[in-house]
């Protein structure tokens, strides 16, 4: 029987209730399979009813070490798979074949859309890798488009590689030219910085000696200078008046021993270092440090207004109300006794009161002295309205400088 003559008889269709034809062998070929089935349906009947005729007590159950498996198979049909022509085989690879080159073009074109904006943006290096990258996929496609932009991408970059070969050409060249170029300023500069040195040198060499010639001459000055002003001060401290005896004797008369002068003490060494008492215009104009000045600006503009700036003002009394205030007001103050000396000096000048007052009388010569009421700046502690308490404040106003030697208790401090 042919083989396709037997696959039709198996699946054609039996009418119920009735036998296949005998002389086909249907029969022949399941009475076996038929009969295995019988036989294991007899063999589980028996099985159950032996196990069944068991009479087991509950202590005496003993469980096997070990169940057998059973499989129990039942009859399933025969499902036969779609029979294959070589037709059908033949579609079905071209047609994979197909959807595998529509994919590799796409992959194509979108490689052939990056490597052409690679190239735009002017990276050939990287524009060559994605193109190596390309080759074996540019062999199979079959687009003649495709292969015309992958030629012309070829194309391109050669043309962008020249490109960039020149450009850097030029620029190595550029380079070349500027490293000379700088390396001829560098020698310029160096040249021009040799020549600005020798010229700074022979200017400071020039400038050293004139400086130095300078200070020699400005040395020689200010010594000629301060020699000029301690004859100037020893003038002044030591020229007397003509009638100096007539002064003499109306201080003797009067009682005199002494003058007074109050400062703070943190002045003392400033007094000691530079040799006395100096007006405070004499300070300012030579640069001399009053620690703790007395006066305010006021007061030295009202010794400007009365032309007594340069003098060192003295008192003839010990309790200077103007002292008075600077002690309420923090100020140590000491009282520095000075020789009546001072007052026989050419350019001394008395006054009958505080010469700021714009009552005051002041002048060098003797009336100037005799104006002075002596028994009023013998009194203590007078008020402010007392009558004598002006004439109380009686000044002797000495020329620019006191010397040391004319403070009698100096060293008391």
């Amino acid at each position: 029987m042919h083989i396709l003559d037997w696959f039709k008889k198996i699946f054609t269709k039996i009418p119920k209730n009735e036998n296949p034809p005998e002389n086909e062998g249907y029969n022949d070929d399941f009475s076996s399979e038929y009969k295995t089935l019988d036989d294991k349906k007899r063999n589980i009947k028996a099985e159950r009813e032996r196990i069944s005729s068991f009479s087991t007590e509950w202590f005496a159950i003993l469980v096997p070490e070990k169940e057998e498996k059973k499989t129990i198979s039942t009859y399933r049909g025969y499902e036969f798979s779609e029979v294959l022509t070589l037709k059908k085989l033949k579609e079905e690879r071209l047609h994979q074949e197909l959807l595998k080159l529509r994919k590799t073009e796409e992959e194509v074109g979108a490689a052939l859309d990056k490597i052409e904006q690679i190239i735009n943006g002017r990276k050939a290096e990287y524009a060559q890798k994605s193109i190596n990258e390309l080759i074996e996929k540019i062999a199979v496609v079959k687009s003649q488009s495709l292969k015309n932009r992958y030629y012309k991408s070829l194309e391109d970059l050669r043309n962008l590689k020249d490109e960039l070969r020149r450009e850097e050409l030029e620029r190595l060249e550029l380079e070349r030219l500027r490293k000379e170029e700088e390396e001829r300023k560098r020698r310029e500069a160096e040249r021009r910085a040799q020549e600005e040195k020798a010229r700074r040198e022979r200017e400071e060499a020039a400038r050293r000696k004139a400086a130095a010639q300078k200070l020699a001459e400005e040395a020689k000055r200010k010594e000629e200078a301060e020699r000029q002003e301690r004859e100037r001060l020893r003038k002044l401290s030591s020229e007397l008046k003509e009638n100096w005896r007539e002064f003499k004797q109306v201080l003797d008369d009067n009682g005199v021993r002494c003058l007074y002068h109050f400062t703070d003490k943190r002045n003392i060494p400033s007094i000691k270092i530079h040799g006395g008492l100096f007006s405070w215009y004499y300070c300012r104009k030579h640069n001399i440090t009053i620690p703790c000045q007395g006066g305010d600006e006021e007061s030295r503009d009202l010794d400007k207004k009365y032309g007594l700036e340069d003098y060192v003002r003295l008192s003839f009394c010990d309790d200077h109300p103007m002292a008075y205030r600077l002690k309420l007001d923090g100020s140590d103050i000491v009282l520095l006794k000075i020789k009546i000396d001072v007052s026989f000096l050419k350019n001394t000048m008395f006054s009958d009161m505080n010469a700021a007052d714009k009552r005051h009388t002041h002048g060098a010569a003797l009336q100037h002295l005799r104006n002075v009421d002596f028994g009023a700046t013998k009194m203590h502690y007078l008020r402010n309205d007392d009558p004598k308490f002006k004439a109380h404040q009686a000044e002797v106003m000495v020329k620019t400088f006191i010397p040391k030697e004319y403070i009698l208790n100096i060293e008391d401090f």
